[in-house]
């Protein structure tokens, strides 16, 4: 998990994917939950928040499907965050969206299961 505080920038996301798409990250990466429900806001442009899509879908390319859960409790996190999960809809990546972190982990889990 990924907890996420104060302003997030492209700069942060950036280093975040270095870090989560690392070839010994990714090779053991079933799922990924990041947690933007402490942020303040979130300083990123469409144009940043469709390469970090691109990014994701290429990771998801490289093996299995990676789940992704995303909490973001207010309007603008919750709003730019679908705006990834449909950049990133056409690829290996089940994905949602959720107001709290207790709901993303439910899910992640319901989704494993299932999987």
């Amino acid at each position: 998990m990924f907890v996420c505080k104060g302003v997030v920038t492209a700069t942060d996301f950036s280093r975040v994917n270095e870090e989560v798409y690392s070839e010994a990250s990714l090779e053991h990466l079933q799922y990924l939950l990041i947690d933007y429900t402490a942020t303040e806001h979130l300083e990123v442009s469409l144009d940043e928040i469709r390469e970090f899509a691109a990014v994701d879908v290429v990771a998801a390319s490289q093996g299995r499907s990676l789940v992704i859960a995303v909490a973001g409790s207010d309007d603008l996190t919750f709003g730019i965050s679908r705006m990834w999960q449909a950049f990133a809809s056409d690829s290996n990546i089940r994905s949602n969206i959720f107001r709290s972190v207790p709901d993303a982990e439910r899910w992640i889990k319901e989704t494993l299961q299932n999987a």
